[in-house]
């Protein structure tokens, strides 16, 4: 069996440990701390949020991802169907949906988790003010089972038309909510700085933030020979070096790459850096639509943009040399482009450079010779 996990939520053994900040956050929850948990695609945030509240033992976790989210109703429903995920005592469960009578909520199992799940009248839309009964309603669970309350890419509630009431009433609630820890996770450090750092926010100075940075690189190398070693494969280190590069460190992909350099060998094998091109042509062939839905997007000066970052790298997408290479004359056209596919979401601008969300993509458009 693929030891490696990607693109979920990992814990136990597959979980690589992350010492200092698991002591410092799970310190955070224990003292009933609210917590900013901040850090780029794919770094493990989620995980390492979800393993605290495991090692935690004696809390239960109240998860709710707020991934592109677009209403407040979409919020408080997500929000209800967390609580009811939580909730396995019929009695308790029972209580929520007659409070929610007016959404006609119908509950029943999942077919692939059999945990509980809710579906509710799609036709009655939730306003700001609902928030106030759900928070509630979260308070009353945290009597019954100590709960930690973590919403995941906390950022994405700015895409409300509402949002600042929406955060008003959220914080006129989670500020009396003492006993209670509230873990916010961001991808987008200017997104949360806006909701955590600017004054006129409600949550302005409201958690400790902790920052998620790259894995320990020898501790995360360690960690990957070891699950290499379990199908008694065994990798070369200049082989695990390329992958860090050609993934640029980020865990997640780092992980999906070896995940790929698995199933390309075999029991007893020796993975050396000449397997890598077949394991990066197995991944292509799997997310090409993705490659080919994401190219049909882009105007040609788009695309020859992307192709220059990809080939050039972005740290100084302006200069003279990405200007010649892309054949985009006009300064303005090139930073039109770039704002356009960080847009999209094809890549992001971290630390003076523009880089690529997925990596993969990047070394296809190379492969491609775009």
């Amino acid at each position: 069996m693929n030891p490696f996990r990607h693109g979920q939520v990992v814990s136990g053994e597959d979980f690589c440990p992350r010492p200092e900040l698991m002591e410092n956050l799970t310190g955070f929850m224990k003292s009933g701390q609210n917590v900013v948990l901040l850090g780029e695609r794919r770094t493990g945030k989620t995980s390492l949020a979800c393993e605290a509240v495991r090692a935690n033992g004696k809390r239960r976790l109240l998860y709710t991802d707020l991934l592109e989210i677009k209403s407040v109703d979409d919020l408080c429903k997500r929000l209800i169907k967390a609580l009811v995920t939580l909730e396995r005592e019929s009695g308790f469960v029972e209580k929520i949906l007659r409070s929610l009578s007016q959404l006609k909520p119908t509950l029943g199992l999942d077919p692939l988790t059999g945990q509980p799940s809710i579906s509710l009248d799609a036709t009655v839309r939730l306003k700001p003010d609902s928030m106030d009964g759900l928070l509630d309603m979260i308070e009353a669970v945290h009597r019954r089972k100590r709960v930690i309350v973590v919403l995941d890419e906390f950022q994405d509630i700015l895409n409300l038309k509402d949002c600042k009431v929406a955060l008003a009433n959220l914080r006129s609630k989670v500020q009396f909510h003492a006993k209670i820890p509230y873990v916010f996770v961001g991808s987008i450090r200017n997104k949360m700085g806006e909701i955590f750092t600017h004054p006129e926010s409600p949550f302005f100075k409201s958690a400790v933030s902790l920052d998620v940075g790259p894995l320990d690189e020898e501790q995360f190398l360690s960690f990957l020979t070891k699950k290499f070693a379990r199908g008694k494969r065994r990798i070369d280190p200049p082989a695990l070096q390329c992958l860090f590069a050609l993934a640029d460190a980020v865990p997640g992909d780092v992980q999906q790459l070896c995940g790929a350099l698995w199933e390309i060998t075999s029991y007893k094998d020796r993975i050396t850096e000449k397997n890598i091109p077949a394991a990066l042509k197995l991944i292509h062939a799997r997310e090409l639509k993705g490659y080919e839905a994401m190219l049909v997007l882009l105007t040609d000066q788009q695309l020859r943009c992307l192709a220059g970052l990809a080939r050039m790298g972005g740290k100084a997408p302006m200069s003279s040399a990405f200007v010649k290479g892309v054949g985009i004359m006009l300064p303005a056209s090139i930073k039109k482009a770039l704002n356009r596919l960080m847009k999209l979401k094809i890549i992001y601008h971290h630390e003076g450079e523009y880089k690529f969300v997925n990596p993969f993509f990047k070394s296809w458009l190379i492969y491609k010779d775009y």
